[in-house]
Order: C-alpha cells, then sequence, then structure tokens
C-alpha cells in the first residue's frame, strides 16, 4: 500500500497566517516521519509546508482562497493509483497545473496553464535517466508523468514528502491539530 496524502507549501505569508487560513494549530509536538494526520514545518526559502492525509484541501476554491498575498504551492499524491498532481496558485488564480492519472495507463501529462521553464529541463533529465536505465515507462515501475509533477513542486519549493530527513537544511515538522474543516 502507498502513501496518499496532500501537501501545501505557502510563500509570502507567515506560518501562523497560512496555519490560520487553514485552520490548524502547530502542537509543537515533532513529527519526523509524518506519522500523524497532519504536520507543519517551515522550509528555506520563505516557505511552510502543510502535509495532510486530508485530500479535501486540495480543492480549488480554497486553494483560490488560501492563496491570497501568497505564492501557494499544491500538491497531491497517491502511490497505489500513480496518481499525482501539483499546481500553483497566486492572488486566487491558478497559474500552472500538471497531473497524472495512473489509472487511465501511459504517461500522459495533463497540463493547464503555463508550466514554469523549469519543467522542460525536468522532463530532459528524466528521459534521460530512463534511457540510461533502459526502463520501460510502461512496465509500471517507474512513470515520468507521475514523478513530474512532483519533482516540479519540489523544484519550486525544496521539500518532497518521500525526501524528508535527507536535508540538514529542514527542520522536523511538528504536529498540527485540526481546529474544524478548513473553508467550512
Amino acid at each position: 500500500m502507498g502513501i496518499s496524502l496532500v501537501w501545501l507549501a505557502a510563500q509570502g505569508i507567515d506560518a501562523d497566517e497560512f496555519l490560520e487560513r487553514l485552520a490548524f494549530e502547530d502542537t509543537g509536538e515533532s513529527d519526523t516521519y509524518f506519522e500523524h494526520d497532519h504536520s507543519g514545518g517551515s522550509l528555506p526559502g520563505g516557505w511552510y509546508v502543510i502535509l495532510s492525509c486530508d485530500m479535501g484541501l486540495i480543492e480549488t476554491g480554497k486553494l483560490a482562497r488560501w492563496s491570497a498575498g501568497a505564492r501557494l504551492v499544491a500538491v497531491a499524491v497517491h502511490e497505489e493509483t500513480q496518481t499525482s498532481l501539483a499546481s500553483e496558485w497566486r492572488e486566487g488564480r491558478l497559474v500552472w497545473s500538471a497531473s497524472h492519472d495512473g489509472a487511465e495507463g501511459g504517461d500522459r501529462l495533463d497540463v493547464e496553464g503555463e508550466l514554469p521553464v523549469l519543467f522542460e529541463e525536468l522532463r530532459r533529465e528524466a528521459e534521460a535517466l530512463v534511457a540510461e536505465a533502459g526502463s520501460d515507462p510502461e512496465d509500471g515501475a517507474f512513470s515520468l508523468a507521475f514523478s513530474l509533477p512532483l519533482d516540479l513542486a519540489a523544484d519550486i519549493t525544496g521539500f518532497r514528502h518521500d525526501e524528508i530527513g535527507f536535508d540538514d537544511d529542514i527542520g522536523p515538522f511538528t504536529v498540527l491539530e485540526r481546529l474544524f474543516s478548513a473553508g467550512d
């Protein structure tokens, strides 16, 4: 069974404001390996990340509201179905979105808006790695379309849910408590 989670990273507003918008409270209790339903932590570059098992946090209306005065990167990942989504929001508007629905099979990547220039560099690097390893993207072992949205969000924010603990610049995350259902 794979990971199923969402994470949201905000830059341009402080952590307390971001937590208040999403109706979370920081307990101060360490959550080094994301063992709790909701965690949060600061990153270099002024980003604050909220990681959660609540897929309802990825709703477009909420993301639009929460991006007021901030740069917001939203990610959803469901490893079992090889489904991934990454998007960026600013001032209530979607800037770009890249998603892959593993249930559809293949390496189809759905894109909306204008992806950052960095995306094409990431795609070329991933294709080169696949070619070097001799992997067939259709064999299910590795999917470029699944990984690319996650890689793009990671390069922008400096965070990737499955690489935490390997970067000394990122301190431990702490447990967040849900105050009420965000956006209600």
